[in-house]
């Protein structure tokens, strides 16, 4: 972790601690969800252990070095041509000291390379994670600031519903209105208040799931503006192509497609021979044959070992076709990703380009609406409307105004998909959303 960082998240951290109503704008989130989420951590862990395999693969090409000692007790009888046989007991000790450099070893240099693809494809993978994160985080605090609109437009409802009860009650005093549309505006009063308590629930289910990936309580954020948000760059054709030849997952899949074809090479070459360098240090006391009694001494040697594989039961023919149908499954699964994420490119530029339409669109049904509802208001007092045309008219228009916040987070989900399939997610796509949002 980087210092910066580090001292972002304690920052982050003692404020949060020093406030029980801490408010945090998108950005702050995405930090500290990048630095404490358990996927990431996880995903960092992978790419240490592909670190440890390429090591370990390597090690078998480096210098072998062992020693061995025995020291033992030993009791000898053996009988003589003529003569009483011979009994003798004495002690015997043994070391040898060996070391071992591969000369040519082509399965182990093949897994050796296929190593580092692993590493490759994990960093990738990584990068997958992170931006699967950015993603869900993004939703989850759109989700959040959707209840909390949703909430607004009812409890300004329910202030105005109010005054219209109070108004009612009035000209019924007057004998101007009816009891029954008192009736009609305490049903639509208490509808109000039924549909405010699922928004509430809404909103803490969203706040529930932004603590679990940002590891912290939250309870308000930053709003989005009313500011015109941009329309998608670009067409269609170009975010595939962008995504082609850039996205986490299809560059893990090509590494892991190396990756395999490398262990087919290693497979096959198990039929090839190995040579070996060997050194070697023995010394002897009583050591010899059978540990039999001798002088002590010690032998220096060093050679060339060559192991040919003839016949193995057709174990490495096995694993050459266990190689090969790796191999093969890992081209099917880059291929069934590539046909996913051109899929989900086409379908969220479709869904972007959509919901940007709809946010004019829906701006002015609200507009329009709103003069329906004014006027219908009128046409009560003055008796040619009904009270069911009334509600009828404030039911519209909050709709309406519902499905016109609802376009405008839409179409900011439907943009960071686009960014996600295409491979292009990062803190800079972040940043710009935080600035649509009003700092408090």
């Amino acid at each position: 972790m980087s210092p910066c960082r580090s001292t972002f998240l304690l920052v982050f951290c003692l404020a949060n601690l020093a406030s029980p109503s801490f408010a945090a704008d998108l950005l702050e989130l995405y930090n500290q969800a990048m630095m404490t989420h358990p996927a990431i951590k996880g995903s960092e862990f992978y790419i240490e252990q592909a670190r440890a395999q390429k090591d370990q693969a390597f090690s078998k090409l480096l210098p072998q070095v062992s020693a061995t000692g025995n020291l033992s007790r030993n009791a000898m009888s053996q009988d003589q041509a003529t003569g009483p046989s011979v009994d003798s007991s004495y002690k015997s000790t043994r070391g040898i000291l060996q070391a071992k450099q591969a000369l040519f070893d082509m399965p182990s240099f093949k897994r050796w390379e296929g190593s580092k693809l692993a590493i490759l494809q994990s960093e990738q993978e990584l990068g997958v994670a992170r931006m699967s994160i950015t993603a869900d985080l993004i939703d989850q605090y759109l989700k959040a600031l959707e209840t909390e609109d949703r909430l607004q437009y009812l409890q300004g409802e329910k202030a105005l519903t109010e005054g219209d009860m109070k108004r009612i009650s009035r000209m019924r005093e007057m004998q101007m209105a009816k009891v029954t549309d008192l009736y009609e505006v305490e049903a639509y009063y208490q509808a109000l208040l039924t549909k405010e308590l699922e928004v509430i629930g809404e909103k803490d289910i969203a706040l529930a799931k932004l603590r679990e990936t940002t590891g912290i309580d939250i309870t308000s954020l930053q709003k989005l503006d009313d500011t015109d948000l941009p329309a998608v760059a670009g067409g269609i054709d170009q975010w595939v192509e962008k995504s082609m030849s850039s996205h986490p997952s299809l560059l893990a899949m090509n590494y892991a497609v190396e990756g395999a074809q490398k262990f087919i090479e290693s497979a096959r070459a198990e039929h090839w021979p190995q040579l070996s360098l060997q050194l070697s240090e023995t010394y002897a006391d009583n050591g010899g044959y059978d540990n039999r009694q001798l002088p002590p001494y010690s032998v220096s040697t060093i050679g060339i070992q060559a192991s040919i594989p003839i016949y193995a039961g057709g174990g490495i023919e096995a694993g050459a076709r266990d190689a090969r149908a790796r191999y093969n499954q890992t081209l099917e699964k880059r291929n069934t990703k590539t046909r996913e994420i051109e899929k989900e490119i086409r379908t969220a530029y479709v869904q972007a380009r959509t919901s940007h339409a709809r946010i004019q669109s829906t701006a002015k049904e609200v507009q329009a609406r709103k003069k329906s509802r004014d006027a219908m208001d009128k046409s009560y007092e003055l008796g040619v409307a009904t009270i069911v045309d009334l509600l009828e008219a404030k039911k519209n228009l909050l709709k309406t105004r519902f499905e016109h916040a609802q376009s405008r987070y839409e179409f900011i989900r439907s943009l960071v998909a686009l960014k996600l399939w295409s491979g292009n997610l990062d803190d800079r796509d972040v940043e710009e959303i935080n600035r649509w949002l009003i700092r408090q």
